[in-house]
């Protein structure tokens, strides 16, 4: 009786097929490692190291982030297509609104698409993008002024906050563009108002 039965689900796949499941599952772990190997740790692990390079190494920052990434808890944000593109998409976009809009205002209007290539690599104090203490506190402020509207909006959307006014709703569901274009005013004004040659040009 057990080899009729065992030829029944042979040949006529009489219980769930799964062969199919174990290879898809397969092939989908594999891209998610091979994509997160090649295109989302290399660029944090490479800031870690350039962060401390007396304490991380490559391997230690790869570490270190597929940590972070973990407490993300992305499980969560693909739970639904609304936590997904409103929560997630939109607020990380007013992250990365603000630095673009940075870095086009900079290269556009402030150096007029002209850069010293070899400062750009350069930890000398002299160099030309060495700032104040290697950090450039104009540009950081300009970040700070793109991500602080949306900011009110996104702990709404989170459930931090509630009954936020409805203009900050709004500057949320356009955070891309608001975070984007505000630190392009902002990044021409504020060498001005710290009045310091150090920061001109930007």
């Amino acid at each position: 009786m057990g080899a009729f039965t065992f030829v029944g689900v042979a040949v006529t796949s009489s219980t769930g097929v799964i062969f199919g499941h174990i290879l898809a599952i397969f092939g989908i772990i594999l891209a998610t490692v091979t994509t997160n190997v090649a295109a989302n740790v290399v660029a944090p692990a490479n800031a870690l190291v350039n962060l401390s390079p007396s304490y991380f190494t490559f391997n230690r920052g790869a570490l270190l982030t597929a940590v972070i990434g973990i407490f993300f808890q992305p499980w969560r944000l693909l739970s639904s297509s609304e936590s997904f593109v409103y929560t997630w998409l939109v607020g990380y976009s007013a992250v990365l609104g603000p630095i673009g809009g940075v870095m086009v205002a900079d290269y556009h209007f402030i150096r007029k698409r002209e850069l010293i290539v070899e400062d750009l690599y350069s930890s000398n104090p002299t160099g030309a993008y060495y700032y104040s203490g290697g950090f450039n506190l104009a540009a950081v402020a300009a970040l700070v002024v793109g991500i602080l509207p949306v900011i009110p909006g996104f702990l709404e959307k989170v459930e931090i906050l509630s009954n936020v006014p409805k203009m900050f709703r709004v500057i949320y569901g356009n955070a891309w563009f608001i975070s984007t274009f505000s630190p392009d005013f902002s990044i021409g004004v504020s060498p001005i108002c710290l009045n310091d040659q150090k920061f001109k040009p930007f």
